[in-house]
């Protein structure tokens, strides 16, 4: 009995240093991180389950590297998870773009933590080929004329690097997630930058912003990049942007070489044209996608133009061809006079007509009847032809009522241009056929 009592002594006397120490680790582990352990870390308090999905595109991921002593070599194992780092964040496929972050955390030498972050910095750039750290991407880009397109970024990746001593720092510093110490450990943060690594500013857009040209008479309103827009990209606009306006809206010098607006199905009657010029013009069937019409022409107008129906006609392309049509015309409150308005698109930067479609009984409603082609400024509508004024007694001009109301026929003295309406105002009533 006496062994038997002993043995259980002995046993207990075991247990409780077991149980002892049990606690003892226990509290040690929650009250005290842990030590520095290379690796591959995300932003997480709690442990992650699924590391290899936290690290597909991470917004932001860390790669640690814990050295022994003195040494700042790498071992097989850290060549390893810099290997792992750069397929991740150099990968051409990432739609992020990581700047990196190297942070030295040692004791008070400051070269060998100099030593330490310029080693790292060196492998990312070796992996490059090159002197700093080069990037690849993929990036999707948006054109106003050919659509959604992907083109490739080469950048400079915007790399930092810091060496701290471990005792100038709260121990709040010196914890990566709250748990993992960082004391003689090289920590590089990736974060997901696109302004600090490609610059903010990316696109390309001409106008780059709201303009407005002016003619004699006519004004062209454009909002920015209405004329070529890029959007996302790292390129540069091309050379400057170049547009002008000129406008024949004289209604003697438009009768004196009158023509009809060219159509091979309708009378278009002509009251005056405006030229749209432009070193980025196009042609309408050259864009991939429909222009959108962020453009707008303007012309100061009579009570008696909008009561003719005067609109603008321009080339658009249909099932027949490119042809000229109506555009929607709208009468424009204005400060001391009307306006008329249109929107068109960069595609149809032209001549721009002002006119009416009319039908063929009504030519004589508008122009004067003539025998043969031989009348001066005649012109041809099926086997018939016409002019558009006479001359009369004391010399003038004389145009039927009709052709007369289409034209802006005011007194010969200097007008002043009414100031660009804001984009804001751009509504009014649209004129019917």
């Amino acid at each position: 009995m006496k062994v038997i009592n002993g043995h259980r002594s002995v046993i207990g006397r075991l247990c409780k240093f077991l149980c002892v120490s049990l606690i003892f680790n226990f509290q040690f582990s929650v009250f005290n991180p842990l030590s520095a352990q290379s690796g591959l870390y995300v932003p997480s308090a709690k442990p992650v389950k699924n590391m290899q999905k936290a690290l597909t595109n991470p917004e932001t991921f860390y790669l640690l590297l814990a050295y022994r002593g003195t040494d700042s070599t790498y071992s097989v194992s850290d060549l390893d998870l810099l290997d792992s780092a750069y397929r991740i964040a150099f990968d051409v496929e990432n739609p992020n773009l990581y700047t990196m972050t190297i942070e030295s955390y040692g004791n008070d030498s400051e070269p060998l933590g100099l030593k330490r972050v310029d080693g790292v910095r060196r492998y990312f750039a070796m992996r490059s080929r090159a002197p700093f750290p080069i990037r690849y991407a993929r990036n999707p880009i948006h054109c106003s004329c050919h659509g959604d397109s992907v083109e490739t970024l080469r950048f400079e990746v915007p790399a930092t690097m810091a060496v701290y001593d471990c005792a100038q720092l709260p121990e709040s510093r010196l914890l990566l997630n709250k748990s993992i110490s960082l004391r003689n450990t090289v920590l590089v943060t990736f974060h997901n930058d696109p302004d600090e690594c490609v610059g903010s500013a990316r696109g390309c857009y001409m106008p780059a912003s709201d303009s407005l040209v002016r003619g004699y008479y006519a004004q062209l309103y454009l909002a920015k990049g209405s004329v070529y827009a890029i959007d996302n990209t790292k390129d540069s606009c091309p050379g400057g942007l170049e547009i002008k306006v000129e406008d024949h809206l004289d209604y003697k010098s438009a009768v004196e070489r009158y023509n009809l607006i060219p159509h091979p199905k309708h009378i278009l009657v002509q009251a005056g044209y405006i030229v749209l010029k432009s070193n980025y013009g196009r042609q309408p069937d050259e864009c991939e996608v429909e222009q959108k019409d962020s453009i707008f022409v303007r012309i100061p107008a009579t009570q008696e133009q909008i009561d003719a129906k005067l609109k603008f006609f321009a080339k658009v392309k249909t099932s027949r061809g490119i042809e000229y049509k109506a555009l929607p015309t709208r009468k424009m409150p204005g400060k001391g006079e009307l306006m008329l308005q249109a929107p068109i698109s960069v595609d149809q930067f032209d001549t721009i007509y002002l006119g009416k479609r009319i039908s063929e009984k009504e030519l004589k409603d508008y122009f004067y009847e003539v025998d043969s082609s031989t009348e001066a400024a005649a012109f041809a509508v099926g086997r018939r032809f016409y002019v558009a004024y006479n001359v009369g007694k004391r010399g003038q001009y004389e145009l039927k009522k009709a052709l007369r109301a289409l034209f802006r026929i005011v007194p010969e003295q200097e007008e002043d241009l009414q100031k660009p309406v804001e984009r804001k105002e751009l509504k009014g009533e649209e004129i019917g056929e």
